[in-house]
């Protein structure tokens, strides 16, 4: 699927990586929006962002796709039916 597929599925919840990944376990997900609290001790709101998860299970946040990326139609979602397909 293209990205524009895929982030409606990140919308909605789902995690999504794509085919041409080599290394297994790397996938990107949409983190909702919340509060936090900043270094001024104001509560304020954190905007809805994508994060990745990469192979050893580390978390990036505020994760952009790249050009390739964006332009790619290998994505799939990895909690569907199309799973490693």
């Amino acid at each position: 699927m293209n990205f524009s597929a895929a982030l409606e599925l990140l919308k909605s919840g789902r995690r999504v990586a794509r085919r041409s990944w080599i290394q297994p376990g790397k996938y990107v997900y949409m983190e909702p929006e919340s509060a936090c609290v900043t270094p001024d001790h104001q509560t304020r709101t954190l905007v809805a962002h994508l994060r990745f998860v990469t192979a050893d299970g580390t978390v990036q946040a505020g994760v952009q796709p790249s050009h390739a990326g964006l332009l790619a139609d290998d994505w799939y979602d990895i909690d569907g039916e199309s799973r490693g397909q």
